[in-house]
């Protein structure tokens, strides 16, 4: 026989109220208009100052429509406490008239409220909660309850902040029932990279970082989240969460404007998995808020969209389920634990072992957070999930932290939150800040690490999301390895990276034990610095060059030991991993194969523990969330510079001696060495001999070759012609795409190119103007530099492009060229 629920039994047994809790979550960066437009939707006056939401805002608000019984007119209204009361006054009545068979010896409420010896483990905040709990049985008592009153519908307003730092907060608090509006500045190209800014008290603006993605990146992105972890795929399923892209500044574009708007929002989704996410594009004037009749047609539309959702989310409900929600309300407690809630539900005529499935049930709704699958939190009920958000983001903000400036430095510059600052930042929280920082890591934000930075006798975290954004070359790494992977690719079906995805990757990694991060920024100066770079060394102002390696979106770890480094960097369609190795192969006992392949098994591991924290919450099972795939980047002879494409493998099965095929070429090829190091078995190469001749012989070896080749040239067995070969070998602009290819298929690093032009007789002014012009693009500067030697060198040849790569330190690239292009007397 099938076990009844716990919902179901307690239907039956107390009967039910129609209970219509949801969530409206606006989302967008920051500046968009989301504070406005939860002002437009309650029908106040614009304010044109109005001050950046920090984390989140979280109101409760009666959204009062036609369809909806309301004895103070259509009005959308904050919901006040005497609502709560009046209705709780006809739910005790309810509960007299429907006595429970749990409890058929309570002949009134009250006394079953009054909680006596039910909580025997209560310490102080309970009996403070007990009072509470008297003195509102009080005030319900004074309600004259004749007429019947149906439960109202009650919304839950998240103003989300806008700024990049809390945008990593927010998908822990996704759930489903929630409708989302997806805000955009309409005024503003969607192709621009947005700009993070924050509007203070006393009118001002203040603008942040430029983040590396545009707007139709991140809108794509949170679209992609919402679609994959929180849609439930049955179309009839009336809780699956719908989201309205919401363009702001409508005052700013006239109607053809807005209508070519909407057709490029609606693209957004079209172009990928989600094409129905959206349910519509409308465009906002929140100036017009207020106004009567002058009102913007589409935010009394909006309205009515979101009432007609709320409509679809009402579910009967145990009447002591409500009860026992809206006593939980009353304590005005932030935080309680289980056992205490178990209490109150007791005498709300609930099983104490059905206490936990309302409070799941809440938690869907929104009302609380509850999250009995974490260790750290599943004895603790969150009451007031604002004050949680609020309480999470005081470490972000910093806000009226006055002490630790040294403190306070490490956190902005490195991510490292050490114990003394998160005291001074939660002393006054009402929860200790050990509890706190558990949370944290608990949802992946934080982890705890052990680093130089700081005092080993206290403890220190890593928070990547307060760090600033990473936004020059992914492919740029500290020099002088002697070993490099070809990139890995972690990939989402969805085409983008989740929010929130890569610092809880990289927390997840950080906590690793075999891993460290990696801080050691600092180097000498490289003949390819920057001119800035390269003018501050050459006045004698520095001899090294400082690089970050940890951002909020590019983290750099040791994996065993100082020497083997590996990146992690978010280029918004995937996440790259480059493994480099800093000494010799013969210098160390585990082989540069090995490692990668560790790495690789550790970044599986670390993705599906941050799978689970993401989308565990909501009771969603693992495999429902987006497909995530790892892929080799191919570098094949068609591998363009700006142009991505991925090797063909089954990765479980390929070898390094299995031929591989790719996208851009149908043929089948071998494995390039780079290539070689993701996959088992022994990378052979393709010319041996040519191989050891030129780095592996010794000069005797050399001395004879050179030997030979001036007798067959003396005794006339080989006779050229040097002025026809001179003509023959010069290379012009027409040889440039060939240039390319052999620097490419050689493995000359790209962002060794001003080296290079260097070495070619290039002058400094010139190659100057190619980085300010294509600056962190370090292929598309090889490619103008080699532009720039062709039309400029009337003599140039594949010797002098050999010698000048020979000069940069890649003497194998310039054997590379000598073999495959230097053919006769003249250029050797």
């Amino acid at each position: 026989m099938e076990e009844t629920s716990a919902y179901e039994r307690a239907l039956k047994e107390q009967g039910s109220a129609d209970v219509a809790y949801a969530r409206l979550m606006l989302l967008g960066s920051a500046g968009t208009g989301k504070t406005s437009l939860k002002r437009s939707l309650m029908e106040e006056p614009f304010n044109p100052h109005t001050t950046s939401t920090i984390v989140s805002d979280v109101s409760s608000v009666r959204p009062f429509g036609h369809e909806w019984q309301t004895m103070r007119g259509n009005k959308w209204s904050e919901a006040t406490e005497e609502d709560e009361i009046e209705e709780l006054a006809h739910l005790f009545k309810s509960i007299h008239w429907r006595p429970s068979s749990y409890h058929p010896s309570e002949s009134s409420l009250y006394h079953s409220l009054d909680l006596g010896d039910t909580c025997t483990s209560a310490k102080a905040p309970d009996l403070d909660a007990k009072i509470h709990i008297k003195s509102l049985l009080r005030r319900v008592d004074s309600y004259d309850t004749t007429a019947e009153l149906l439960v109202q519908p009650f919304l839950h307003i998240w103003d989300c902040g806008g700024q990049p730092v809390f945008l990593e907060i927010l998908p822990a608090f996704l759930t489903p029932r929630t409708m989302f509006l997806l805000l955009f500045d309409a005024s503003k190209d969607f192709r621009e990279r947005w700009q993070s800014r924050q509007n203070t008290r006393d009118g001002k603006v203040l603008f942040g970082e430029v983040v590396n993605e545009s707007t139709s990146h991140l809108m794509a992105k949170w679209m992609s989240a919402i679609h994959s972890h929180l849609i439930k795929h049955s179309k009839n399923d009336t809780s699956s969460p719908s989201i309205y892209c919401i363009g702001s500044r409508g005052d700013k574009l006239h109607d053809k404007g807005k209508e070519e708007v909407k057709k490029k929002t609606l693209s957004l989704c079209s172009k990928r998995e989600f094409p129905n996410v959206s349910r519509e594009v409308l465009i906002i004037d929140n100036t017009t808020s207020g106004k009567g009749k002058e009102e913007d047609p589409n935010i009394t539309k909006l309205r009515e969209k979101i009432d007609k959702f709320i409509t679809n989310l009402v579910v009967p409900t145990p009447v002591n389920w409500v009860l026992f929600r809206k006593v939980l309300q009353e304590l005005k407690q932030n935080i309680i634990s289980v056992p205490y809630a178990i209490a109150i539900g007791v005498a709300c005529h609930i099983r104490a072992a059905d206490v936990s499935e309302v409070l799941i049930f809440y938690h869907e709704l929104g009302v609380l957070l509850y999250y009995p699958q974490i260790e750290g939190l599943k004895n603790r009920v969150i009451l007031s999930p604002k004050w949680f958000v609020d309480t999470i983001g005081k470490v972000f903000t910093l806000e009226g932290c006055e002490k630790g400036i040294n403190w306070q430095k490490l956190l902005r510059n490195n991510g490292i939150l050490v114990q003394p600052l998160y005291k001074e930042v939660w002393r006054s929280s009402g929860i200790g800040p050990e509890g706190i920082i558990e949370l944290l890591v608990h949802f992946r934000l934080a982890a705890q690490v052990q680093t130089e930075l700081y005092d080993s006798r206290f403890k220190q975290y890593f928070l990547p999301a307060v760090l600033p954004g990473y936004t020059g070359d992914p492919n740029e790494v500290r020099p002088g390895y002697k070993l490099r992977a070809s990139p890995v690719h972690i990939t989402f079906s969805t085409g983008y990276v989740p929010p929130g995805f890569f610092t809880r990757l990289a927390t997840a990694v950080a906590a690793n034990p075999n891993v460290k991060l990696n801080f050691d920024n600092v180097y000498t100066a490289a003949p390819t610095a920057g001119f800035f770079d390269r003018l501050a060394i050459a006045m004698k102002l520095r001899s090294k060059i400082k690089r970050k390696s940890i951002y909020r979106n590019r983290a750099c770890f040791s994996y065993g030991c100082n020497f083997d480094d590996f990146f992690l960097t978010d280029i918004n369609d995937a996440i790259q991993v480059d493994v480099l190795r800093y000494v010799p192969e013969s210098s160390r006992l585990v082989s540069f194969k090995s490692v990668c392949q560790d790495i690789l098994k550790l970044l599986r591991k670390c993705s599906d523990e941050v799978e689970n924290t993401l989308y565990g919450y909501h009771g969603h099972n693992s495999a429902q969330s987006s497909s995530r795939d790892v892929r080799y980047v191919c570098e094949c002879e068609s591998s363009s510079s700006n142009k991505v494409h991925y090797i063909k493998v089954d990765a479980e099965k390929q070898t390094c001696s299995d031929p591989v095929y790719c996208h851009k070429v149908r043929r089948a090829r071998s494995l390039t060495q780079r290539e070689s190091m993701w996959f088992e078995g022994e990378f052979k190469d393709k010319l041996p001999f040519l191989k050891y001749l030129f780095f592996g012989v010794g000069l005797f070896s050399l001395i004879i070759l050179l030997i030979l080749i001036g007798f067959l040239l003396g005794t006339g067995l080989v006779n050229i012609n040097s002025t026809t070969a001179d003509k023959e070998n010069i290379l012009t602009i027409g040889h440039l795409r060939e240039a390319l290819d052999v620097l490419e298929n050689g493995h000359f690093p790209s962002n060794k190119w001003s080296n290079l032009g260097l070495s070619l007789g290039l002058l400094n002014p010139k190659l100057d103007a190619i980085e300010n012009n294509y600056p962190k693009d370090s292929e598309r500067c090889l490619q103008k530099c080699l532009t720039l030697w062709l039309t400029e060198d009337i003599e140039a040849t594949w010797s002098k492009l050999a010698d000048a790569v020979d000069k940069t330190g890649e003497k194998a690239v310039a054997a590379y060229i000598r073999i495959r292009k230097v053919k006769n007397k003249s250029e050797l």
